[in-house]
């Protein structure tokens, strides 16, 4: 009796229980994604790390995300070597894993292991499906947003220093102008006053003259 009892065991525990191990390479630049159908209430731990013996990149991380039927965020980690999330699923429906490596080699791939354990259980029974670039449009998407909103302010840094060139150079053309101004003013002033000294000069000259001749001297 004990050992009906001990495969029955087993075999409920397997059947509870269904446990699931990928080994698979995600290519620089792209992004690799799980998929695994669960039923409400069923218990799901996912860990994860990277397996440096099959991984050719400099940078030997990458960074994961998990969600729910409905897209909501269960799990994300940036640049990692490893890491593990338990959950319940609330409802039912598929379940996504997505991973990514966080800068781009070219040509470089990081392998990646993954090990889905669920517990009550999965909807089909099936190994979870490996898709390509689940994750590449939220991600090409984000990354598009962040260059868009640098060239905002790249484009609003160069409109702000063109405004203040012009300014710059309106303030020269003025001070140009006041300069032109001044010299002509200065000039006009000095011939103003050689003619002022000239006349004063002539009337002393014709004065003594004047006091001369009265006085008999010349």
């Amino acid at each position: 009796m004990t050992t009906p009892l001990l495969l029955l065991a087993v075999i409920l525990h397997v059947c509870a229980a269904a446990v699931e191990a990928l080994v698979f390479d995600v290519p620089s630049g792209s992004s690799k994604c799980l998929t695994e159908e669960l039923r409400r209430g069923a218990l799901s731990r996912t860990s994860y790390r990277v397996a440096p013996e099959s991984t050719s990149a400099a940078d030997p991380r990458v960074s994961a995300r998990v969600t729910g039927p409905r897209g909501e965020e269960l799990h994300l980690a940036e640049a990692a070597e490893r890491g593990e999330l338990r959950f319940q699923a609330a409802e039912d429906g598929e379940h996504t894993a997505c991973f990514w490596t966080p800068r781009y080699e070219r040509g470089a791939v990081v392998s990646v292991d993954v090990q889905w354990d669920t517990t009550g259980a999965s909807a089909r029974g099936t190994p979870p499906a490996v898709a390509d670039g689940r994750i590449a449009e939220e991600q090409a998407s984000v990354t598009f947003q962040s260059i868009a909103e640098e060239l905002k302010k790249l484009e609003d840094s160069a409109r702000l220093i063109h405004e203040e060139m012009i300014s710059l150079r309106q303030s020269e053309r003025e001070m140009q102008r006041l300069n032109q101004d001044t010299a002509t003013r200065m000039h006009a002033f000095t011939l103003v006053s050689l003619a002022m000294c000239v006349g004063v000069a002539g009337l002393q000259l014709w004065h003594l003259k004047t006091f001369f001749q009265k006085q008999h001297i010349l």
